[in-house]
């Protein structure tokens, strides 16, 4: 009688294998491609909005901030880093659907396109929520926003480069050579290439290119643009260029060279001057929210439009800009929202001191629904919206 006990335990155990983790919980993958600061940031604001609407405790944000894997009350969370290695995305993603998540939070374009692939042809696939993506309409992860997969929704930020030319003019007017390196590999890279040298040819500026698939590929690429007379380095947003920012600023620095970068927090890595989107709590607010309204079946994904999120910040390195013997503008000095010297912030801006202190300020419930309904009110894709939309993608087309 024993034996046969334990055999039909041991055979409900090889059918039901996940039975006995199963606490019913919705279960959160959280993945990312890559550890950056502006990342670390979003994740802080996902977690955040999941304690204001009840998702976590208090006690449960501070343990996953550490980036645990954490079976919760209310729901499970797991995570998944790809540390920046295009093969390793594919697999962090399938680890994810094999441990059957609820909802898949994505930062980042590569991760969020994989995911999205992954998911395409599944009956029932689980939501893709993402955020941290640039150009998702040119990298294929939607074709506009509300033109996109049923399952899928999320926080594009826009770059604006032309904001960097602003800075660009105003700290030298005379500029006659710029230079970009870009990874080959990511939509946003080559896009933001394409950008800056449009938008250097409408100022008559000449730009050196240089295109690299790795970091080893780097140190060559800036010291072949300085070779080519690039009086400044100009970068778009892209993850391989961003990882790799301290090694192109070593050769800029033995160079004389200024490095400009579309983020605010490119700064902290050595870039001079850093110029474009800095909201990055605010841009996890937003996924954080779609999370929890979809958790509690408060929004449907198939019509919640893709937001756009926009913002400048102004940054500067005063310490690059000595190494590079650069004196930078006094006018943008002024108008910096954070200036870096002697390895510290000498000046911060209120609303960036502002940004800074929202983490782990917890906003409760009751006090944010009104705002975050009227946020997805702001996104719903009527059907009118959808054939407008799809009648300029058609248009667009022939």
């Amino acid at each position: 009688m024993i034996r046969m006990l334990l055999t039909v335990c041991l055979t409900l155990l090889l059918l039901f294998p996940a039975a006995a983790q199963d606490d019913g919980a919705p279960t959160i993958a959280v993945l990312r491609f890559g550890s950056l600061p502006s990342l670390d940031v979003a994740e802080g604001a996902i977690l955040d909005l999941l304690e204001s609407y009840g998702f976590i405790s208090a006690d449960e944000n501070r343990i996953l901030e550490e980036r645990v894997d954490h079976q919760g009350e209310h729901i499970n969370i797991i995570w998944g880093d790809a540390g920046f290695d295009f093969p390793t995305i594919s697999v962090m993603v399938d680890d994810a659907l094999d441990q059957e998540a609820d909802v898949l939070v994505t930062l980042g374009t590569p991760v969020t396109l994989t995911a999205v692939n992954a998911t395409l042809d599944m009956d029932d696939p689980p939501p893709v929520l993402f955020t941290a993506v640039h150009n998702p309409y040119e990298a294929g992860i939607a074709e506009a926003s509300c033109i996109k997969p049923a399952h899928v929704t999320g926080m594009e930020i826009v770059t604006s480069y032309d904001f960097v030319f602003e800075t660009l003019q105003k700290q030298d007017p005379d500029l006659a050579v710029i230079g970009t390196i870009f990874d080959t590999a990511a939509t946003s890279g080559v896009y933001g290439a394409d950008r800056i040298i449009d938008m250097a040819g409408g100022m008559g500026i000449s730009v050196e290119t240089a295109g690299v698939t790795g970091l080893a590929d780097l140190r060559a690429a800036a010291d072949s643009l300085v070779q080519k007379g690039a009086q400044a380095i100009v970068l778009p947003i892209d993850s391989l260029t961003t990882q790799g920012l301290p090694i192109i600023v070593a050769i800029a620095n033995e160079n004389g060279v200024p490095v400009f970068h579309p983020s605010l927090g490119s700064i902290y890595y050595g870039a001079t001057i850093g110029a474009g989107y800095s909201s990055f709590y605010q841009n996890g607010v937003n996924v954080g929210r779609a999370l929890a309204f979809h958790l509690n079946g408060e929004i449907d994904i198939a019509v919640t439009g893709i937001h756009v999120a926009t913002g400048r910040g102004l940054g500067i390195n005063l310490d690059s800009a000595n190494l590079q013997g650069v004196e930078v503008s006094g006018e943008l000095i002024n108008e910096a929202d954070v200036v870096l010297e002697g390895g510290a912030p000498a000046r911060v801006s209120m609303r960036t001191l502002q940004r800074i202190q929202q983490r782990g300020v917890i906003i409760p419930q009751e006090r944010r629904l009104e705002a975050d309904t009227e946020f997805f009110a702001s996104l719903q894709c009527s059907p009118e919206m959808i054939a407008e939309q799809q009648a300029q993608l058609d248009a667009a087309a022939e």
